[in-house]
């Protein structure tokens, strides 16, 4: 370092640029780090005090639009195609809890998508034929998911991410189950994985 006298008669010193970008690049590892010990120990709360669903009859695409605006700008880039069936049954649900897994669900397929030519995901809705059920999906053009890693997709502590607990789609399963229904993965056509939640319609109370 570089030492100069200031006015004063105290010495100052002189920091390279060198060590000011070293200085600068630690301090956001550092904040990263700690944005992910947070999300480690969100995590591992939720699985360990799960809250209990309070199902009421909800709307699956109001649900799919409230989970698309937590995403603000930042699935800029990618082609988000949506396909909300009209006229579709109200379902058992706790809002806000199926609301978190629409978001992990969306949030996972963005991260598929990075580095893939094909940047497209496609959100659905709509009720099954015989009227019983409504199914949410979410599907991306990204790599896909091998056959030995769906089979275990959904149990704690599995991940096909590099970092990250893989809690998240257990607990999305949890939750799913909760509502009396059940996630499942399968390949999307013609690349790519796409998520299938399917959820019992609210009973019709008679008037």
């Amino acid at each position: 370092h570089i030492e100069r006298a200031n006015p004063a008669g105290q010495a100052e010193v002189s920091v390279p640029p060198e060590l000011s970008t070293l200085v600068s690049e630690c301090a956001l590892l550092i904040q990263r780090e700690v944005a992910a010990l947070e999300k480690l120990v969100d995590e591992f709360s939720q699985f360990a005090r799960f809250p209990t669903a309070r199902l009421v009859p909800a709307d699956a695409n109001a649900i799919v639009a409230s989970a698309l605006e937590v995403f603000g700008g930042r699935l800029d880039g990618i082609n988000v195609r949506t396909e909300l069936a009209s006229a579709i049954p109200a379902i058992k649900a706790d809002p806000e809890l199926l609301r978190r897994v629409v978001v992990n669900l969306i949030d996972n397929a963005a991260e598929a998508l990075e580095g893939s030519k094909a940047r497209e995901m496609r959100i659905e809705t709509r009720a099954s034929a015989d009227g019983e059920t409504v199914e949410i999906s979410v599907a991306d053009s990204g790599h896909g998911i091998s056959p030995e890693d769906k089979d275990k997709l959904f149990l704690p502590h599995f991940s096909t991410k590099e970092r990250g607990t893989g809690l998240g789609l257990a607990i999305a399963a949890r939750i799913i189950d909760e509502h009396g229904g059940t996630l499942r993965v399968e390949d999307n056509s013609p690349v790519g994985a796409k998520f299938v939640i399917v959820l019992p319609v609210a009973e019709v109370t008679a008037v």
